[in-house]
């Protein structure tokens, strides 16, 4: 059986290459698809999706803090869209909040990477998954990063259509 920490280093690479990959998307395209096509036509542009990402890699590093400082907290849940129109995501920089997700992310990985064996077991109440341990955590925050690249993908390979 493959160690526990082995498997969170395996995340940890996936969400570095993960951030990278989609690092090489932005580089890659030219400006005007990333700010307007959207997922499905009426969905997010690859703008709005990478401000998610990194709002809501700060949420994950929040969700982290409180899940090691106590006992079994309630985390947050802000409602995606709502936050999207608050921030007013269609009018950021994209490379400004790509710079901003990176730096984020250090600190994530770099906070968990320092974390003792026990924390690894803590348990939260996720509002929608019930009680998550921050290892689940952990699981959730690479699978968000998968599914929001497909997503990005998925937009520009709808634009050519």
């Amino acid at each position: 059986m493959v160690a526990a920490s082995v498997i969170r280093g395996w995340q940890f690479d996936a969400m570095r290459k993960n951030l990278k990959n989609i690092g090489y998307i932005l580089q890659d395209t030219p400006l005007h698809d990333l700010t307007t096509y959207k997922d499905s036509g009426e969905g997010w542009t690859v703008l709005q999706v990478v401000c998610h990402l990194r709002d809501f890699e700060a949420l994950f590093l929040h969700r982290a803090h409180l899940t090691v400082e106590q006992d079994v907290p309630a985390l947050p849940f802000p409602n995606p869209d709502e936050l999207a129109a608050e921030k007013a995501y269609h009018k950021q920089d994209i490379h400004a909040v790509y710079a901003d997700w990176q730096g984020i992310r250090a600190e994530y990985i770099g906070y968990q990477e320092a974390l003792p064996e026990a924390a690894w077991e803590r348990l939260a109440q996720h509002p929608t998954r019930g009680q998550v341990s921050l290892q689940d955590q952990l699981i959730v925050t690479a699978w968000h990063d998968v599914n929001h690249l497909e997503q990005i993908l998925r937009i520009l390979h709808e634009k050519k259509a």
